[in-house]
């Protein structure tokens, strides 16, 4: 059985040569014939194995034609099987990589009729592969830009020059299901260049999708619970502020009267106790002014009794005391009252301005801006100092910019920071809600 298939190759890649050499006998053995036929000067065996020179010459001539047509005959064959084995090959190659490709994949031509799709198609799209040939293509899986320019297709025919097609969007199953996919779309030409159609190419994202989303709902709670946590402790502060003040307050207050009544009860002639009167009275009244430093500290009670304008006033005039920084306010309207939450977030980011002016800038002057523009509050903060880089505000480790943003984004505002060689300028936005429209104490700083 082997040899027998062996001798059939051996035909297959030799056929033609062997064609060759039997057409050279047999021209060989007729022309022997003819030539005994017309001349009759030898007989028909000597003519065929041993005729004259010049016959013999002519004879050989014609019998390599014929050998040598069929050696390239041979050729040829052999070239074009060679051919087709690695066409059928390429083929078998594609088709099995199409097939068994993870992504989606179909093959659309210029009608829009679907004339190939893989498994992977079919168990995404819920169609079954033989269903889904010759359909439309905006009939089986079909997304938003079906029946528009958006189409690729529609773009790749109308420009030739379009390599490739790629966008995010959502196809819609036979069952009606939504599935998010990145689709690219290529160019599918012929052997001779032609267009015939586009190969579409569908990646499943749903899992990508969902873990966004999560992550997305996962950063959302982080930031509700951080301005929870401000919550509380703007709640904690303003306690302690009240607590501090009322209490140690009243114990100061108490103590100054019975150090005056003391010395008013001290003979004239006691006058190193008297004079320690004084001294006590001196330090009860740094004490008393050091209560109040440190409760205006946690809560300043101008923000809560005179508004957001008269509390950054006051601010800015003990950071010039602290800093020999001069600070120039211009604030329009002058008396400006807002809702507590709101009135809080923009002092608490007024406040961290001016820390980081103190710590980085080098500045010796800063405007602060505040004004109501309509449904709005708008502050801007400029210094003369070196600027802050870009480096610096995207730095993670920027924990006082990042609260700032993230005070911003509760209220629903804007804050931009720029810096420049001539100093540093932030913007802050924020919308101001209706009384029933927000908690205000939900956006207490910290």
């Amino acid at each position: 059985m082997k040899d027998k298939r062996n001798k059939q190759v051996y035909l297959s890649h030799a056929g033609f040569v062997l064609i060759g050499i039997g057409l050279g006998a047999v021209f060989w053995i007729l022309e022997s014939a003819v030539h005994v036929i017309v001349f009759h000067d030898m007989g028909f065996f000597e003519q065929v194995l041993n005729p004259e020179t010049h016959e013999a010459w002519m004879r050989l001539t014609i019998v390599g034609m014929f050998v040598g047509f069929g050696v390239y005959s041979q050729w040829i064959v052999n070239a074009r099987r060679r051919a087709e084995r690695e066409a059928i090959l390429a083929n078998t190659e594609l088709t099995q990589i199409f097939d068994t490709a993870a992504d989606a994949m179909r093959v659309v031509d210029r009608d829009f009729n679907m004339v190939r799709v893989n498994g992977t198609f079919a168990g995404l799209s819920g169609v079954r592969k033989e269903e889904a040939i010759g359909r439309k293509c905006y009939e089986v899986f079909w997304g938003p830009l079906c029946h528009t320019e958006q189409c690729p297709l529609t773009r790749i025919l109308s420009n030739m020059n379009i390599d490739r097609v790629e966008y995010d969007s959502e196809k819609v199953r036979k069952d009606g299901v939504r599935i998010p996919c990145i689709v690219s779309a290529t160019p599918f030409r012929g052997p001779d260049g032609e267009l015939i159609g586009i190969v579409e190419d569908f990646k499943d994202i749903s899992e990508r999708k969902e873990s966004e989303l999560e992550l997305m709902r996962s950063h959302e709670r982080l930031r509700d619970l951080t301005s929870h946590l401000q919550v509380v402790r703007e709640e904690e502060r303003a306690l302690v502020a009240r607590e501090i003040h009322d209490e140690l307050g009243q114990v100061l207050t108490a103590l100054k009267m019975d150090v005056h009544w003391l010395r008013h009860r001290l003979p004239g002639e006691e006058q190193s106790l008297i004079d320690k009167t004084h001294v006590m009275s001196k330090l009860i009244d740094r004490t008393v002014q050091s209560v109040r430093r440190i409760c205006a500290e946690l809560r300043p009670g101008l923000l809560d009794d005179f508004g957001l304008s008269a509390a950054i006033e006051w601010e800015a005039g003990e950071f010039a005391k602290r800093t020999d920084i001069e600070c120039q306010i211009l604030s329009d309207p002058e008396d400006m009252i807002l809702p507590q939450g709101i009135s809080t977030a923009i002092f608490r980011i007024f406040q961290e301005t001016l820390t980081n002016i103190a710590r980085h800038a080098n500045a010796t002057k800063v405007e602060i801006i505040l004004k109501r523009q309509g449904e709005r509050v708008e502050m801007r903060v400029s210094d003369n100092g070196k600027g802050i880089t870009e480096e610096q505000i995207m730095d993670p480790r920027s924990f006082g910019i990042t609260g700032m943003r993230e005070r911003v984004h509760h209220l629903g505002g804007d804050l931009s920071i720029r810096g420049s060689r001539n100093g540093t300028t932030v913007d802050v936005v924020i919308p101001i809600h209706q009384e029933g429209d927000l908690d205000d104490k939900s956006t207490g700083g910290g």
